[in-house]
């Protein structure tokens, strides 16, 4: 088959069994069970959100009833028994069998349509709603027949004291309730269909008629192998950014009825949310009538990055076992594959780090013998490891750092001093840990060319943990290494080869971003990166690793969306579409800042490290200044 990096599998294994071979249960214990553990989950409505290729679709489509049977029919497979367990702690399978009723109705281009007819707004989120509600009847007892229930077997049961409106759905008979569902389906599509939409007079009774299934019923119970069981069921509303923004208001405000006891969900991406809710996200968890769910979680991101990894290893192993070439083989550990330790450094560049480390200590004044103390501490941190060339470029930061730190007491000496053995102490003792060692690291790739990006710990950080990223990402890797294993070659990718293939496959993704405001949200990820990349290259490395982020004061940032509403937009589909990821409340220096993270796409390009906290105190005119404006304009 094709690539499956290269094109989501997801998006074309219609066969659920082919689906769920190639699906992680990661992203559901990691977004769902929670709010299942709350009973947030099925008893409201639930807003999902996220990034394009975050995952959204994909896990939703697991709590669909063919996919629920699909793994409980196979339950003695080792390959299913992860997402059985997870979604038996997610709520949608109790006891061994399924809990709920799954649908799906994707909320395309038609249904944005109704809000163009010449009606009035109740009529048409009526007309709406009725026909969602139609479609929603007709796929849960769809579904449960396509899993081999018959129709004699399914039963609705309403709540009670709703008789009449049981009667308007066709009562509890599942052939009658069907044939209602189709009945004011067709009313309604007829409507929507018409080159010219009909005159309120003229809507037919069936389409004007009051149909609300939603209200009516409670559960729906099936009968199948002897066993009689109740399922509740479920909506998932998706792509409802589609809709016209006052139209998903008004959705969303009729969803959130507490009375009604069908599960549903609503995925959406973050261009339906108004700039207030993208960059201010506390607002999002206030509303207690509605559970979020953030496919993308700015708040526990150390634990987030851990289990992106995870999830990431386990989807890249099921996709590589649908590619013959490397399945036959055995070869399903993508890691494996990838070399984590940089070839030898030429011996030409060796000699050129090791005479510049000697020209930077002549020019910060240090000593042989405060040299070799460094040289101690450098020699400590790493053992017997450490290629030659860190080790030498840690040395360098350390000599800077030093010059840095007794700069204040050479500036007092006699003019005609002998510098050549003052040796102060520093004001803060010199020491050295892994944020020295990364910004030796930056200073090496950008300096010497040395590969800084390699590994499959480095690919799943440069992901920022977005599914989708990760697959184009990964996808240049693989479609390398099935290359090699087509000529014959080693099977194993360079660090070289995986720092030029990543950064010239971001470079890409970038330059193809066709998002609303992308030309903005390019010029605003370019100069803080170049911004970041300037000081990251300072000799000192005074952010360690180096910058990744701007910081605006979180009290200034939150006016963003009143005061600069035009930045705010600008912001929001930088966020929408992981170009940045916001950072509410950090904390440091006795203040509380936003941090406005670059994405790993824009990371990876321009050399800037994946680890995260370093940043540049900047203010909202700054922001601005980067969009090409005047500040306060």
């Amino acid at each position: 088959m094709a690539n499956p990096f290269e094109k989501r599998a997801t998006e074309y294994l219609r066969d659920d069994e082919a689906f769920l071979s190639v699906v992680s249960p990661e992203p559901l214990g990691t977004f769902f069970h929670k709010p299942a553990r709350e009973d947030r989950l099925f008893d409201r409505l639930v807003l999902i959100i996220g990034t394009p290729g975050s995952g959204k679709t994909t896990m939703t489509r697991l709590f669909q009833y063919p996919a629920i049977r699909t793994l409980l029919q196979n339950d003695s497979l080792d390959a299913y028994r992860p997402l059985i367990a997870s979604l038996t702690q997610a709520g949608a399978i109790r006891d061994g069998m399924p809990a709920i009723a799954g649908a799906r109705i994707p909320l395309e281009s038609e249904y944005r349509e109704f809000w163009e007819f010449p009606y009035s707004s109740e009529l048409k989120l009526g007309l709406m709603t009725a026909i969602i509600q139609s479609r929603a009847v007709l796929s849960w007892i769809q579904n449960l027949q396509a899993s081999g229930i018959a129709l004699s077997d399914i039963e609705i049961v309403p709540r009670e004291g709703v008789g009449a409106a049981t009667i308007a759905i066709g009562g509890t008979s599942a052939s009658a309730v069907l044939a209602k569902a189709r009945e004011i389906e067709l009313a309604i599509y007829e409507i929507s269909a018409a080159l010219i939409p009909p005159k309120v007079e003229d809507i037919s009774e069936v389409a004007a008629a009051a149909y609300r299934p939603f209200d009516v019923i409670d559960t729906i119970r099936v009968s199948y192998d002897g066993l009689t069981t109740e399922l509740r069921p479920l909506i998932i509303l998706d792509d409802a950014h589609t809709l016209h923004a006052e139209q998903f208001d008004a959705l969303r405000q009729w969803l959130a009825r507490r009375e009604l006891k069908v599960a549903r969900w609503v995925i959406t991406r973050f261009d339906a949310l108004t700039p207030h809710q993208v960059l201010l996200s506390p607002v999002i968890s206030n509303d207690r009538e509605i559970t979020y769910i953030k496919m993308q979680n700015d708040n526990r991101r150390a634990n987030d990055r851990a289990a992106f990894r995870k999830m990431a290893r386990d989807m890249s192993s099921r996709y590589l076992r649908r590619m013959d070439t490397f399945n036959r083989r055995g070869l399903n550990e993508l890691g494996s594959m990838l070399s984590t330790a940089p070839e030898p450094f030429p011996p030409g560049k060796l000699d050129r780090l090791r005479a510049h480390v000697d020209v930077v200590q002549r020019r910060t004044h240090v000593t042989l013998a405060r040299r070799a103390e460094l040289q101690e501490k450098v020699d400590a941190y790493f053992g017997v490891s450490g290629h030659e060339e860190v080790r030498l470029a840690t040395l360098e930061v350390t000599m800077e750092r030093y010059f840095k730190r007794t700069k204040s007491q050479a500036a007092q000496l006699d003019l005609f001093a002998d510098l050549d053995h003052f040796d102060p102490e520093p004001s803060k003792p010199i020491s050295v840990d892994a944020g020295v060692v990364g910004g030796a690291e930056i200073h090496l790739l950008h300096e010497y060319d040395r590969p800084y990006y390699f590994g499959i710990d480095v690919l799943c950080d440069a992901s920022s943990e977005n599914a989708e990223q990760f697959l184009q990402l990964a996808g240049v890797l693989v479609s390398q290494l099935e290359t090699k294993l087509i000529r014959g070659s080693q099977i194993n990718l360079s660090a070289r080869e995986q720092n030029r293939l990543l950064r010239e496959r971001a470079g890409q993704m970038i330059q193809e971003w066709d998002f609303p405001h992308a030309r903005l949200v390019r010029a605003l990820t370019e100069e803080i990166a170049a911004q970041c990349v300037e000081k990251s290259l300072e000799p000192n490395a005074p952010l360690r690793g180096g910058a990744v982020a701007f910081g605006v004061l979180q009290d200034e940032f939150d006016r963003i969306p009143t005061t600069h509403p035009r930045l705010a937009r600008v912001l929001q589909f930088a966020v929408a579409y992981n170009a940045v990821t916001l950072v509410q409340g950090h904390r440091t220096k006795g203040q509380t800042w936003c941090l406005i993270e670059l994405g790993g796409t824009v990371l990876l390009k321009h050399g800037l490290t994946l680890s995260r906290g370093g940043f540049l105190e900047r203010t909202v005119d700054d922001l601005v200044q980067s969009l090409g404006e005047a500040p306060h304009g």
